[in-house]
Protein backbone atom coordinates (compact mmCIF):
# COMPACT_ATOMS: atom_id res chain seq x y z
CA UNK A 1 0.00 0.00 0.00
CA UNK A 2 1.29 3.44 -0.59
CA UNK A 3 1.89 5.65 2.03
CA UNK A 4 2.36 9.33 1.10
CA UNK A 5 1.18 11.53 -1.50
CA UNK A 6 -1.90 12.44 -3.29
CA UNK A 7 -2.30 11.89 -7.06
CA UNK A 8 -5.61 13.15 -7.45
CA UNK A 9 -7.35 15.93 -6.80
CA UNK A 10 -10.73 16.77 -8.36
CA UNK A 11 -12.38 19.67 -6.81
CA UNK A 12 -16.57 19.87 -6.45
CA UNK A 13 -17.25 22.76 -8.18
CA UNK A 14 -20.65 23.79 -9.69
CA UNK A 15 -22.48 22.50 -12.42
CA UNK A 16 -20.52 24.25 -15.29
CA UNK A 17 -16.98 22.72 -13.81
CA UNK A 18 -15.80 19.47 -12.98
CA UNK A 19 -18.02 18.38 -10.31
CA UNK A 20 -21.14 18.61 -11.37
CA UNK A 21 -22.75 16.92 -8.40
CA UNK A 22 -21.78 19.35 -5.90
CA UNK A 23 -24.42 22.14 -8.02
CA UNK A 24 -25.58 24.72 -5.79
CA UNK A 25 -29.11 26.46 -5.91
CA UNK A 26 -30.17 27.98 -8.97
CA UNK A 27 -27.49 26.47 -11.25
CA UNK A 28 -29.67 25.09 -13.87
CA UNK A 29 -31.70 28.16 -14.19
CA UNK A 30 -32.41 28.30 -18.08
CA UNK A 31 -31.58 31.51 -19.46
CA UNK A 32 -32.60 32.69 -23.31
CA UNK A 33 -31.21 31.01 -26.09
CA UNK A 34 -28.26 32.81 -28.30
CA UNK A 35 -26.60 33.98 -24.94
CA UNK A 36 -22.83 33.41 -23.96
CA UNK A 37 -21.94 34.20 -20.56
CA UNK A 38 -18.44 34.03 -17.95
CA UNK A 39 -18.01 32.47 -14.68
CA UNK A 40 -15.35 32.73 -12.67
CA UNK A 41 -15.02 30.68 -9.53
CA UNK A 42 -12.74 31.39 -6.66
CA UNK A 43 -12.75 27.86 -4.54
CA UNK A 44 -11.23 27.46 -1.45
CA UNK A 45 -11.41 24.08 0.94
CA UNK A 46 -10.30 21.13 3.37
CA UNK A 47 -10.81 17.62 2.69
CA UNK A 48 -9.69 14.63 4.04
CA UNK A 49 -12.36 11.80 2.21
CA UNK A 50 -10.80 9.92 -0.51
CA UNK A 51 -14.84 9.50 -2.02
CA UNK A 52 -15.63 13.39 -2.10
CA UNK A 53 -11.55 14.94 -2.89
CA UNK A 54 -10.46 12.03 -4.84
CA UNK A 55 -7.80 11.59 -2.10
CA UNK A 56 -6.61 8.42 -2.52
CA UNK A 57 -5.58 7.60 0.87
CA UNK A 58 -7.89 7.88 4.22
CA UNK A 59 -5.99 10.24 7.28
CA UNK A 60 -4.89 12.36 4.82
CA UNK A 61 -5.67 16.39 4.93
CA UNK A 62 -5.39 18.26 1.65
CA UNK A 63 -5.61 22.71 1.65
CA UNK A 64 -6.64 23.61 -1.77
CA UNK A 65 -7.16 27.13 -3.53
CA UNK A 66 -8.42 27.26 -6.92
CA UNK A 67 -9.54 29.68 -9.54
CA UNK A 68 -11.37 28.32 -12.29
CA UNK A 69 -13.32 29.83 -15.59
CA UNK A 70 -16.59 28.87 -17.62
CA UNK A 71 -17.18 29.50 -20.95
CA UNK A 72 -21.40 28.67 -21.50
CA UNK A 73 -23.26 29.50 -24.99
CA UNK A 74 -27.28 28.70 -24.95
CA UNK A 75 -29.22 27.53 -28.01
CA UNK A 76 -32.02 26.19 -29.27
CA UNK A 77 -32.78 22.36 -30.28
CA UNK A 78 -36.02 22.01 -32.01
CA UNK A 79 -37.66 24.42 -29.54
CA UNK A 80 -35.89 23.53 -26.48
CA UNK A 81 -33.27 25.15 -24.12
CA UNK A 82 -29.99 23.11 -24.76
CA UNK A 83 -26.24 24.46 -23.71
CA UNK A 84 -22.30 23.84 -23.86
CA UNK A 85 -19.72 25.10 -21.55
CA UNK A 86 -15.57 24.49 -21.37
CA UNK A 87 -13.76 25.49 -18.13
CA UNK A 88 -10.62 25.36 -17.13
CA UNK A 89 -8.41 26.57 -13.95
CA UNK A 90 -5.45 26.66 -12.01
CA UNK A 91 -5.07 25.25 -8.47
CA UNK A 92 -2.43 24.83 -5.55
CA UNK A 93 -2.71 22.13 -3.18
CA UNK A 94 -1.11 21.33 -0.04
CA UNK A 95 -1.20 17.63 1.23
CA UNK A 96 -0.33 16.26 4.54
CA UNK A 97 0.10 12.66 5.12
CA UNK A 98 1.46 10.60 8.68
CA UNK A 99 4.70 10.53 5.85
CA UNK A 100 5.23 13.96 5.30
CA UNK A 101 3.81 16.97 3.53
CA UNK A 102 3.62 17.96 -0.10
CA UNK A 103 2.34 21.09 -1.85
CA UNK A 104 2.06 22.06 -5.44
CA UNK A 105 0.28 24.33 -7.81
CA UNK A 106 -0.81 23.60 -11.39
CA UNK A 107 -3.73 23.40 -14.30
CA UNK A 108 -6.63 21.55 -13.16
CA UNK A 109 -8.42 18.70 -15.79
CA UNK A 110 -10.64 20.66 -18.08
CA UNK A 111 -13.83 19.66 -18.52
CA UNK A 112 -16.59 20.14 -21.28
CA UNK A 113 -20.08 19.91 -20.13
CA UNK A 114 -23.24 19.37 -22.34
CA UNK A 115 -27.03 20.54 -21.12
CA UNK A 116 -30.12 19.28 -22.53
CA UNK A 117 -33.43 19.59 -20.91
CA UNK A 118 -36.21 17.35 -20.87
CA UNK A 119 -39.18 18.84 -20.61
CA UNK A 120 -40.15 22.76 -19.45
CA UNK A 121 -37.50 24.75 -21.09
CA UNK A 122 -38.68 26.29 -24.28
CA UNK A 123 -36.03 28.26 -26.50
CA UNK A 124 -36.64 31.89 -25.70
CA UNK A 125 -34.93 34.94 -26.96
CA UNK A 126 -33.72 37.32 -24.67
CA UNK A 127 -37.09 39.34 -25.42
CA UNK A 128 -39.22 36.52 -24.87
CA UNK A 129 -37.08 35.42 -21.62
CA UNK A 130 -38.18 38.84 -20.21
CA UNK A 131 -41.79 38.16 -20.32
CA UNK A 132 -41.47 34.36 -19.07
CA UNK A 133 -43.08 33.11 -15.96
CA UNK A 134 -40.80 30.28 -14.64
CA UNK A 135 -42.02 26.82 -14.79
CA UNK A 136 -41.02 23.56 -13.47
CA UNK A 137 -38.52 22.05 -15.53
CA UNK A 138 -36.40 19.29 -15.69
CA UNK A 139 -33.04 18.86 -17.50
CA UNK A 140 -29.82 16.48 -18.20
CA UNK A 141 -26.32 18.18 -17.78
CA UNK A 142 -23.32 15.39 -18.44
CA UNK A 143 -19.61 17.11 -17.36
CA UNK A 144 -16.84 15.07 -19.41
CA UNK A 145 -12.61 15.73 -17.58
CA UNK A 146 -9.85 15.26 -20.01
CA UNK A 147 -6.68 13.89 -18.45
CA UNK A 148 -4.97 17.26 -19.32
CA UNK A 149 -4.08 18.92 -16.04
CA UNK A 150 -0.75 19.02 -14.70
CA UNK A 151 0.37 15.36 -13.69
CA UNK A 152 3.74 14.45 -12.41
CA UNK A 153 3.75 10.71 -11.56
CA UNK A 154 6.94 11.06 -9.59
CA UNK A 155 5.30 13.31 -7.41
CA UNK A 156 3.46 13.00 -4.15
CA UNK A 157 0.73 15.40 -5.01
CA UNK A 158 -1.01 16.63 -8.61
CA UNK A 159 -3.61 19.01 -9.57
CA UNK A 160 -4.30 16.73 -12.44
CA UNK A 161 -5.79 13.21 -12.54
CA UNK A 162 -4.49 11.57 -15.05
CA UNK A 163 -7.60 10.06 -15.92
CA UNK A 164 -11.20 10.68 -17.73
CA UNK A 165 -13.73 11.79 -15.32
CA UNK A 166 -17.22 11.25 -16.39
CA UNK A 167 -20.52 13.18 -14.24
CA UNK A 168 -23.73 12.83 -15.41
CA UNK A 169 -26.47 15.13 -13.52
CA UNK A 170 -30.64 15.19 -14.08
CA UNK A 171 -31.99 18.39 -12.07
CA UNK A 172 -35.86 18.53 -11.48
CA UNK A 173 -36.53 22.29 -10.69
CA UNK A 174 -39.66 23.11 -9.24
CA UNK A 175 -40.79 27.02 -9.10
CA UNK A 176 -43.14 28.64 -6.47
CA UNK A 177 -44.85 32.00 -6.67
CA UNK A 178 -43.94 33.00 -10.68
CA UNK A 179 -40.05 32.11 -9.44
CA UNK A 180 -40.00 33.61 -6.08
CA UNK A 181 -39.03 30.33 -4.47
CA UNK A 182 -37.03 27.47 -5.74
CA UNK A 183 -36.87 23.91 -4.67
CA UNK A 184 -34.17 22.17 -6.86
CA UNK A 185 -33.83 18.13 -6.20
CA UNK A 186 -30.33 16.74 -8.19
CA UNK A 187 -29.60 12.92 -8.95
CA UNK A 188 -25.68 12.74 -9.70
CA UNK A 189 -22.98 10.38 -9.94
CA UNK A 190 -19.11 10.21 -10.88
CA UNK A 191 -17.25 7.90 -13.19
CA UNK A 192 -13.84 7.62 -13.34
CA UNK A 193 -11.07 5.75 -15.42
CA UNK A 194 -8.54 4.16 -13.36
CA UNK A 195 -4.53 5.86 -13.14
CA UNK A 196 -2.02 3.82 -14.10
CA UNK A 197 0.78 6.21 -13.15
CA UNK A 198 0.01 6.40 -9.37
CA UNK A 199 3.24 7.21 -7.33
CA UNK A 200 5.10 6.19 -10.04
CA UNK A 201 3.69 2.94 -11.99
CA UNK A 202 0.74 2.25 -9.56
CA UNK A 203 -2.65 1.89 -10.48
CA UNK A 204 -5.26 3.67 -8.63
CA UNK A 205 -9.06 2.66 -9.12
CA UNK A 206 -11.72 4.69 -7.68
CA UNK A 207 -15.80 3.02 -7.38
CA UNK A 208 -18.61 5.61 -8.98
CA UNK A 209 -19.61 8.14 -6.68
CA UNK A 210 -23.22 9.10 -6.06
CA UNK A 211 -24.56 12.18 -4.83
CA UNK A 212 -28.30 13.26 -3.90
CA UNK A 213 -29.25 17.45 -3.45
CA UNK A 214 -31.59 18.87 -1.95
CA UNK A 215 -31.64 22.70 -2.33
CA UNK A 216 -34.29 25.42 -1.25
CA UNK A 217 -33.95 29.13 -2.22
CA UNK A 218 -36.03 32.58 -1.81
CA UNK A 219 -35.76 35.81 -3.31
CA UNK A 220 -34.88 39.03 -1.13
CA UNK A 221 -36.01 41.76 -3.17
CA UNK A 222 -35.46 41.76 -7.25
CA UNK A 223 -31.32 41.37 -7.01
CA UNK A 224 -30.74 38.76 -3.90
CA UNK A 225 -31.71 35.57 -3.22
CA UNK A 226 -30.68 32.97 -0.53
CA UNK A 227 -30.53 28.84 -0.09
CA UNK A 228 -29.99 26.04 1.88
CA UNK A 229 -29.67 22.60 0.80
CA UNK A 230 -28.53 19.59 1.58
CA UNK A 231 -25.54 16.56 -0.11
CA UNK A 232 -25.70 13.33 0.24
CA UNK A 233 -22.55 11.76 -1.10
CA UNK A 234 -21.82 7.53 -1.20
CA UNK A 235 -19.75 5.39 -2.45
CA UNK A 236 -16.33 6.00 -4.27
CA UNK A 237 -14.21 3.81 -2.67
CA UNK A 238 -10.51 3.92 -3.49
CA UNK A 239 -8.40 0.86 -4.53
CA UNK A 240 -4.33 0.95 -4.82
CA UNK A 241 -2.83 -1.58 -6.93
CA UNK A 242 -5.75 -3.98 -5.90
CA UNK A 243 -5.80 -3.11 -1.97
CA UNK A 244 -9.48 -1.59 -1.19
CA UNK A 245 -8.63 1.68 0.82
CA UNK A 246 -12.00 1.46 2.82
CA UNK A 247 -12.72 5.16 2.38
CA UNK A 248 -15.88 5.10 0.50
CA UNK A 249 -18.42 8.30 1.56
CA UNK A 250 -21.84 7.96 3.17
CA UNK A 251 -22.54 11.45 4.93
CA UNK A 252 -24.53 14.46 4.57
CA UNK A 253 -23.08 18.11 3.68
CA UNK A 254 -25.25 21.12 4.43
CA UNK A 255 -24.67 24.25 2.38
CA UNK A 256 -25.58 28.08 2.30
CA UNK A 257 -25.71 30.05 -0.41
CA UNK A 258 -26.23 34.06 -0.52
CA UNK A 259 -26.62 35.79 -4.06
CA UNK A 260 -27.04 39.42 -5.57
CA UNK A 261 -26.98 41.34 -8.49
CA UNK A 262 -24.46 44.22 -9.30
CA UNK A 263 -25.50 46.08 -12.79
CA UNK A 264 -24.65 42.73 -14.63
CA UNK A 265 -22.60 41.06 -12.53
CA UNK A 266 -23.96 38.60 -10.27
CA UNK A 267 -21.85 37.76 -6.86
CA UNK A 268 -22.40 34.16 -5.17
CA UNK A 269 -20.97 32.54 -2.25
CA UNK A 270 -21.59 28.89 -1.11
CA UNK A 271 -20.07 27.27 1.88
CA UNK A 272 -20.50 23.53 2.71
CA UNK A 273 -19.01 21.19 5.38
CA UNK A 274 -19.36 17.46 6.26
CA UNK A 275 -22.03 17.08 9.24
CA UNK A 276 -23.19 13.13 9.54
CA UNK A 277 -20.48 10.52 8.63
CA UNK A 278 -21.55 7.12 9.58
CA UNK A 279 -18.75 5.34 8.39
CA UNK A 280 -16.75 8.10 10.84
CA UNK A 281 -14.61 9.34 8.06
CA UNK A 282 -13.11 12.72 8.46
CA UNK A 283 -14.90 15.87 6.73
CA UNK A 284 -14.78 18.26 3.77
CA UNK A 285 -15.42 22.04 3.54
CA UNK A 286 -14.98 24.46 1.25
CA UNK A 287 -16.15 27.61 0.61
CA UNK A 288 -16.83 29.27 -3.61
CA UNK A 289 -16.67 32.85 -4.66
CA UNK A 290 -18.48 32.73 -7.69
CA UNK A 291 -18.57 36.02 -10.31
CA UNK A 292 -20.99 35.63 -13.41
CA UNK A 293 -22.33 37.82 -16.52
CA UNK A 294 -24.03 37.87 -19.65
CA UNK A 295 -21.32 38.62 -22.43
CA UNK A 296 -23.65 38.87 -25.61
Amino acid sequence: MATCGVCLVGLALFSTTANAQSAAPRDYLLGPVGQASLFLDVVGGTSETAAASDLPLPNNASVSRTLIATALYSFPIAGRYYALSANGGRARVKVESPSGAAETSGWTDPAVTFHTNIFGGPALSAEQFRSFVPRTFSSIHVTVNAPLGSYDPNKPANVGSNRWTLTPVVNLTITRNKGVSWLDLYAGGRFSTKNDAYNGHGELTQAPLGTLTVHYSHNIGKRFWAGAGLYYDFGGETTIDGIPQDDSASGFRPSVTISGLFGKVRLSVRYDNTASTPRALPTNGKIVLRFSRPLF
